[in-house]
């Protein structure tokens, strides 16, 4: 009896048995693959995946930016919205004496007052103050003269200085920011940029209650010449 195998037998054995070896060591490899992905905290997943993504993007030129809004370029009459009030810039003007604004010039070392005269509306549905204890601030003790340093004193035009006056609600009321500058500080006929703050009103539920104004930036610049006011 011949007991040699047919022709191409073997072979046909050992391709299967390869085969099913192979497969075995694929099933290992993804029951183990499939038991580490389980130990991996799921943060640890978000992660992973978060960083691959700011990969893929650096390499394809990164997120798309959205341009930021400009900043709106006012004059001397122009009326801006912010911080749920309505402000509109009437004059800049340089006094030899103070006047009805709450600061007190040096006539000894040729200081002046620079005075910003406002036309203000409180477009919120409560009376607000003109000024706040935030700094930034987001309501008119946050506008601020370029070149100027500080917050200004704020009056309502015609009380002889009494100070932070307090806005109704929809009453347009004439406000004046004042600082004190040097003799060199400042010349009439000069121009000035005049910055208006902005901000968001929230509601405060938790720690805070009551209503807020935050997130303060910039509103707008307003462009405005000096004016001279000599002593009566």
């Amino acid at each position: 009896m011949n007991s040699t195998p047919p022709e191409g037998t073997a072979p046909q054995q050992d391709a299967a048995a390869v085969a099913r070896s192979n497969a075995d060591a694929r099933a290992k490899v993804l029951a183990w693959a499939r038991r580490s992905i389980d130990l991996i905290p799921t943060k640890w997943l978000i992660t992973g995946a978060g960083a691959v993504l700011l990969a893929a993007t650096a390499v394809f030129g990164g997120l798309e930016t959205v341009p930021a809004s400009p900043v709106p370029e006012l004059a001397v009459g122009d009326t801006f919205a912010g911080s749920d009030l309505e402000v509109t810039v009437r004059a800049v003007e340089l006094r030899d004496e103070r006047g009805d604004a709450a600061v007190f010039p040096d006539e000894g070392k040729g200081e002046k007052a620079l005075v910003v005269v406002l036309d203000v509306v409180n477009t919120f549905t409560s009376a607000r103050s003109a000024a706040t204890a935030d700094r930034p601030s987001p309501a008119l003790d946050g506008i601020r003269v370029d070149g100027v340093e500080g917050a200004p004193a704020l009056t309502r035009a015609g009380d002889e200085g009494l100070v932070t006056p307090r806005l109704q609600p929809d009453v347009p009321v004439r406000v004046i920011a004042a600082w004190v500058v040097g003799p060199k500080d400042l010349r009439p006929g000069e121009s000035v940029r005049i910055s208006l703050p902005d901000s968001t009103h929230y509601v405060g539920k938790s720690v805070m209650s009551g209503d807020y104004w935050a997130d303060v930036r910039l509103g707008a610049w307003v462009d405005a010449r000096i004016e001279a006011v000599a002593a009566p």
